[in-house]
């Protein structure tokens, strides 16, 4: 027996935007609720966007898990075709399944260590410190994917440029000037709560346009995927 299973890319995006919507409308919600009414109540935290292990930080891991099981579909059968980009595929996979579990754990915020800023003499756009080493694993990465871009198809390709800098401009460039804020004035007001809500809505834009370059990228240059299951006898001992 065959089973098909036909996805649309458009469908799809669409369905998450509606979820991308309301998350943004939520975030926004709660954080004048906070500091413009001072109000506390427990839901506010489900709907947080700059906390974890809430409702929009578990979307923003679905989502990023997705792109990396996509993007190992990919890597599959870039593999199976002696592609000399398949690597590149691959690890790509592998970022996206970190970066998932990521967004529910925040290890990056390991660094966010107040004695660990003071003995750098850090502060102003450098307050958050993981943004040193997210830079530079930012400028690593393009570097070593630039060929690898330019091998892509021109829509996939300014696709996935588009992506990543919406995403990295919420995850770097919103970071850094939530972080200048903060230093100067503090973390717990509606100004600093509006930038990081801001930071996460580029954050979840940029992985939707990711999730599209990929399912688009799979219609049009993947064959078939053939997804088989088998059933083992359960033999009497």
């Amino acid at each position: 027996m065959k089973f098909q299973i036909s996805i649309s890319p458009r469908r799809i995006v669409a369905f998450l935007s509606i979820w991308v919507l309301f998350f943004s409308v939520a975030g926004f919600v709660v954080q004048v609720l906070r500091y413009g009414f001072n109000y506390r109540g427990r839901w506010i935290d489900l709907f947080h966007l700059d906390r974890e292990l809430n409702y929009p930080s578990w979307y923003q891991s679905f989502t990023l898990l997705f792109c990396g099981i996509l993007l190992g579909v990919i890597a599959s059968t870039k593999k199976k075709q002696d592609d000399r980009y398949f690597r590149h595929w691959k690890a790509l996979s592998i970022m996206f399944v970190i970066f998932a579990l990521d967004e529910s754990l925040s290890f990056h915020e390991v660094l966010i260590i107040p004695d660990l800023r003071k003995a750098l003499h850090l502060g102003g756009l450098f307050y958050f410190v993981w943004v040193i080493p997210g830079a530079i694993f930012v400028l690593v990465t393009a570097l070593n994917y630039f060929k690898f871009l330019l091998h892509l198809p021109s829509k996939t390709r300014y696709l996935f440029i588009a992506a990543g800098g919406i995403y990295i401009g919420g995850a770097l460039a919103m970071e850094m000037v939530g972080g200048y804020y903060a230093d100067l004035v503090g973390l717990r007001n509606l100004i600093y709560g509006t930038i990081a809500t801001t930071e996460e809505i580029f954050e979840m834009v940029g992985v939707l346009i990711f999730v599209y370059a990929l399912l688009a990228y799979i219609g049009r240059y993947i064959e078939d995927i053939d997804v088989r299951f088998k059933v083992l006898e359960d033999r009497d001992r």
